[in-house]
């Protein structure tokens, strides 16, 4: 088999190989004897591999070890030295806890000029050393997951500086250990890939300076951290940016409370299975106006609600994975996730979506990036409250993906799966029902508006005086009378109330009576009024700095619309303002019958609150001296 490139015997039971075994495979280019039976200490000749002039790949991990070997590696690395064109090596690294010496790859490896890939298959190497892989310069790859090192000394990868690959994941770093790595990490600036599964178990905080100084200079493009115990990991003022090479990074299976970077360039975030939840409701996980993020996982968090900017200048997002969440709702803004192909909402509390603007978008989305969404696995509501939601399901379900794993609840508690024909026969029973629901509600809401507004009118109306009383009073005390408590003399004996056409009779009788004869300070509104102040207030404040309110009732002051209101604010100051007493007293100045009478100045002439003009000379003295009498009584 002359021509023979490839030859897998892995995983069989093979105790031994036979001297000449390989003869003649001159062109072999990969040999594989991995999981097998082999006992390195004599089941193996010295020269077994001298035929293998072109084998560039060789895997021998995971074989049987001799429990009392002391050669290390455990394959004997004398096999090697034929080996000048290996690229690739697979084998086991056992370095026993009694063995004090440091462990290192033995000088033959150097002489693998060719010698780029390295891959340890069972490991025991609690110790990482700065001479642990000095004979290996060329390195580019190198994976050394699952070899149970606790420690790392600084300088251990600055050999060669070529490294593109590094795994060390299922070990146990510490935050010494890290700090290291990522130090000689920044001398290796050809780095690619960098996996950190499962590596540091008793890490909390994610250090900013591991993404922003030390594999900035590198060509980094991968980098897994999940599987991890980080609580946060926050940028700050001098190291935030992620390295702009950087295109995929995996902080899944952690307990992120907190996670913020700049992160413009990254193209795949996978937050799955953290603790994000709260943080989300309020922040975003990036301050990159702009990002070309196009796959984010924040499946797993515990969110109840996003912030609503959470994807802005997500333009390049492709795929959104919010699923086994307990999102009610769609609250966060969707229109920048224009070139969204699937947004995955499966398993959460989601009832339906309330936003009309965000119904919108999704449509609007489905015609222009041909998004597809999944609601599976949740209770959606079919209730009238949520009518315009199902109605949207109804005429967007070729958006919807898995809908046989879409429920959906009656009122009545009663769960229909939806299917292409049965949203359909759902809408229109909700729409029938809705409709008499909603004229019902109608009529009922204006029923009770209106009955409202009558009773509030009467209400109103019965209490007009009252009302405008106290408004006027109030004002009055808090512009005019602020510190003021109670009056114990007022300003006027009287005020004088009368309709335009007795102006005569006020300024020609009234006042040089009352005034020059009596002694008796009268509130006249064409005189006494304050300029620029309301009417009505000033009625208000007259009446209520004088002792009494005098009404010359004829028929103009019965037609007149601000003589009655006079009247009625005096009738409002006598019983609010002073315990009830009688200020009114009415003046009939022309003959009226009975009839031509409001009701409520009937009341006070049958109360005897009133005195008619004489018109004689003889009467005019009696009636003035009555007057001014009446003026001077507190009673």
């Amino acid at each position: 088999m002359k021509n023979l490139s490839e030859l897998d015997l892995s995983y069989n039971r093979l105790k031994y190989l036979e001297e000449g075994t390989f003869g003649g495979l001159s062109r072999l280019e990969t040999l594989s004897i991995k999981g097998n039976y082999l006992d390195y200490s004599f089941a193996i000749p010295n020269n077994i591999f001298k035929p293998l002039v072109s084998l560039k790949s060789l895997n021998v991990a995971n074989n049987k070890l001799v429990e009392q070997s002391y050669l290390y590696p455990s394959f004997p690395s004398d096999l090697l030295s034929s080996l000048v064109r290996l690229e690739s090596i697979e084998v086991d690294v056992i370095h026993p806890q009694f063995k004090l010496n440091l462990f290192m790859f033995p000088n033959i490896y150097r002489s693998l000029t060719h010698l780029t890939k390295l891959e340890i298959g069972l490991c025991n190497l609690p110790h990482v050393r700065n001479i642990t892989f000095f004979n290996l310069p060329n390195l580019e790859y190198l994976d050394m997951h699952r070899c149970h090192t606790q420690s790392y000394d600084r300088w251990t990868l600055r050999n060669g500086k070529k490294l593109k690959y590094l795994d060390i994941s299922e070990n146990e770093f510490t935050d010494d250990c890290l700090s290291k790595l990522m130090s000689d990490l920044n001398f290796n600036v050809k780095l690619e890939i960098l996996k950190m599964t499962n590596s540091f178990p008793s890490m909390s905080i994610f250090l900013p300076q591991y993404l922003a100084l030390f594999l900035n200079a590198t060509q980094i493009r991968e980098i897994y951290v999940n599987n991890n115990s980080f609580v946060e990991a926050i940028g700050n003022d001098e190291y935030f940016m992620m390295p702009p090479t950087l295109k995929v990074f995996d902080f899944s299976n952690n307990k992120l409370s907190k996670f913020y970077f700049g992160m413009p360039y990254l193209s795949i975030l996978n937050l799955q299975n953290n603790k994000l939840g709260a943080y989300l409701s309020t922040e975003r996980y990036t301050n990159s106006g702009e990002t070309e993020l196009r796959e984010i996982d924040l499946s797993f968090n515990c969110i109840q609600d996003l912030s609503f900017g959470l994807f802005h200048g997500h333009e390049h997002a492709v795929n959104i994975d919010l699923s086994h969440n307990k999102l009610t709702d769609i609250t966060f803004d969707l229109s920048h996730l224009v070139s969204l192909k699937k947004l995955d909402l499966s398993y959460n509390n989601i009832s339906g979506i309330s936003s009309q603007n965000s119904m919108n978008t999704l449509h609007k989305l489905s015609k222009t990036s041909k998004l597809k969404i999944d609601l599976s696995n949740n209770l959606l509501k079919c209730t009238c409250e949520n009518l315009k939601f199902v109605q949207w399901m109804n005429a967007n379900l070729d958006l919807l993906l898995n809908k046989d794993k879409c429920m959906c609840r009656f009122d009545n508690n009663d769960v229909v799966q939806l299917t292409n024909v049965n949203v359909n026969v759902i809408v229109k029973q909700l729409e029938k029902e809705c409709s008499s629901y909603t004229t019902l509600i109608i009529c009922i809401a204006v029923g009770i508006s209106i009955a409202l507004l009558i009773l509030s009118s009467g209400l109103v109306y019965r209490f007009r005086w009252r009302l405008r009383y106290l408004y006027y009073m109030t004002r009055h005390k808090y512009k005019v009378f602020q510190n003021i408590q109670s009056y114990t003399s007022y300003k006027y004996d009287a005020f004088i109330s009368y309709a335009n056409e007795e102006t005569d009779f006020v300024v020609s009788e009234v006042i040089p009576h009352l005034e020059r004869g009596e002694n008796l300070k009268l509130c006249v509104h064409q005189r006494d009024f304050v300029p620029g102040e309301e009417i009505t207030q000033n009625i208000t404040n007259g009446i209520h700095q004088s002792r009494r309110t005098i009404c010359i009732i004829t028929r103009s002051f019965l037609d007149s619309y601000y003589c009655m209101f006079e009247f009625n604010m005096a009738k409002m100051e006598s019983i609010y303002s002073r315990d009830g007493q009688n200020i009114l007293f009415l003046v009939f100045y022309e003959q009226l019958r009975p009839k031509d009478l409001p009701l409520v100045i009937l009341e006070l002439v049958q109360k005897q609150s009133y005195i008619e003009y004489p018109n004689d000379e003889q009467g005019n003295v009696v009636f003035w001296k009555k007057i001014a009498e009446s003026l001077g009584s507190s009673e």
